[in-house]
This record gives C-alpha cells, structure tokens and sequence, in this order.
C-alpha cells in the first residue's frame, strides 16, 4: 500500500459514513426504494448540483414536490412526459420552478429525454452501457455517445441553454462534474453509493448481454473542493477544473485503488462541503487532518490562499 493509500484510507473511515449524507444529493435517492424511483431522482439531483449546498436541496426538494402533485412516483412522472396531455399538466406545475441557469422548462425536457430512454432501452443504464464495453478503460466514449443521444433528440444546437447547460460532455473538455458524480452513484456499491449499474444490480437485467458500469472505469468528480485538495495532495499541478484535470486526478488515485479508484470522493468532498478543509494552514485544524503527512499545504511549509466555500461546479 502506497502512503497516499494509507492516508486516504483513514479519510475515508473518518468521512465515508451514511450519516453524512445529509450534507450531499445523494440523500435525496436514498428516500426512494424503487431502483427506477432512484434512477430519476439521482438524475436530478445530481444534474441540479450546482451552487450553493443549501439552494441545490431548496431545488432539488422543490421539483420532487411538484412531481409528487401529478404522480405517485417519480418513475410514474418520468413515463408519462412522452405523453402531451401529461407534459402540459407538468409545463403548468413547473411554470415557477427556477434553479439558477435552469427552469421548469429545461428539468421537464431533461426528463423528457430519460423518458425517452426508457422507452427506447428500458433504462437511462441499459442506454449508456450499450456503449460501454467490458475493456473499456473509463467512461468516457459511453457518456459522449449518450449526451450526443439526448443534444441530438433535444434539437442540437437549438435547444434551451439551460438544457444544454444539462448536457455537457467529454469532448467539450468540461470536467463534466455532475454526470461524473451521478455515474459514481451508478457504478459503485456501498453504505454511501447505490450502485444501479453495477453488475448483479436490479438494472443490469435491462443492459445488454454482458454490459454493466465497474467502479474501475469511473472518473473523479471534480468541484471546486476536490480540485483545490487534489492539488495540496499533489495529484495534479493544473489548476483548470476540467477533463483533463479529472483524468489526471482519476489516475493519480488507480495508484492508491487501482480498481475503485473514486471511491476516495465522497471523503474528499466533505472536507470543502462541511468546510473542514480552510485552504491555508491552520495549527489547530491541519494537526487533526488525516491526510496532513501528505497534503503540502497541512505541512505548514506552502500555505494557499483561502476560496470561496459552497460553491458546486458543472
């Protein structure tokens, strides 16, 4: 075991817990059973986390309420917006709905094309993993392919910038935050993470023969807390918060976890999210810091300037 292995592992046991939830999006999925309940809800809620902590379950919350008017289920709501009697019901309950760039009209459309999705392949995971294959190293091709489904389904470059604001993608060269937080929710297993996709999952029987997501092929979410820490941990230089730098950061941790390798990012997020974490060096709150021994910045040799908290990228 490296050492930055052994340090992130303490991280993990300190942070990775269930009753931190409270604090992520995630929670919102864990209030639903239903694997296609979950498959809508972890959808929005990771597609809207973006901003302030608090305004994104103010959202998030919202939009489920609304839901909730017009049908039992949030899959029950996601079925029917192929229907145009349902979508002019819902057009009317999400005609005040806003999130910062996104209004009722881009989260209707977004689900209009998971609708979509479902009705051509079953599920939103039998859509991505069809181009997924076993060998494939990341996810990077799968999620491409599908964003250029749904731009191309949503009219292309005509569609809302609020949707496309949905809709970003690797070969943009954004660091594609929410989708690839929303694939960690998918492609792992454990007290924290869900794991819809993963094999043996109650999902997997809608993918295609021998097609499911491994935590191997995922790649790092990247807000603004995970790229400030993974660079006092030196897992990258670039300061950019972007593909690359997701690839990089993805890569610097298969050298702690070769085959889980975002399994770290639930951990590292809250250390920025709870505000642990102040971006200068602090005596009384560096010396507790599990990773201290490898971050430059806990050292007290390299002090950084403090950012701005709260604060979710795309």
């Amino acid at each position: 075991m490296t050492p930055l292995a052994t340090f992130l592992d303490r991280l993990v046991l300190q942070y990775h817990r269930r009753e931190l939830l409270n604090s992520d999006p995630l929670e919102f999925m864990t209030r639903y059973p239903d694997p296609y309940d979950q498959e809508v809800v972890g959808l929005i809620a990771a597609l809207l986390a973006y901003g302030n902590v608090v305004q994104i379950r103010r959202s998030v919350s919202s939009a489920l309420e609304r839901m909730a008017l017009l049908a039992e289920r949030p899959a029950d709501f996601a079925g029917q917006m192929e229907s145009p009697a349902f979508r002019k019901k819902a057009e009317r309950e999400f005609q005040s709905w806003v999130h910062r760039f996104n209004t009722g009209a881009d989260l209707l459309k977004l689900l209009g094309l998971l609708s979509r999705s479902w009705s051509t392949y079953g599920t939103l995971g039998a859509h991505f993993t069809k181009n997924l294959a076993p060998a494939d190293k990341d996810i990077s091709g799968a999620l491409n392919l599908l964003i250029a489904d749904w731009s191309a389904w949503s009219g292309g470059a005509s569609a809302t910038p609020g949707l496309r604001f949905f809709l970003t993608a690797p070969a943009s060269g954004s660091c594609c935050k929410r989708w690839c937080m929303f694939l960690r929710w998918m492609g792992r297993s454990d007290s924290i993470d869900p794991g819809l996709w993963t094999q043996g999952s109650a999902l997997c029987t809608t993918f295609p023969a021998g097609r499911f997501l491994a935590p191997h092929q995922l790649i790092m979410p990247m807000d603004t807390h995970v790229s400030r820490i993974s660079r006092y941990l030196r897992l990258t230089e670039r300061k950019a918060t972007d593909w690359k730098t997701a690839l990089e950061v993805t890569s610097a941790l298969r050298g702690a976890d070769p085959q889980d390798p975002v399994r770290y990012d639930f951990a590292l997020s809250r250390l920025g999210i709870l505000d642990v974490c102040t971006g200068k060096y602090l005596a009384e709150i560096c010396k507790n810091c599990q990773i201290r021994p490898v971050c430059h910045v806990g050292s007290g040799k390299n002090p950084v300037k403090r950012k701005k908290f709260g604060e979710l990228t795309s």
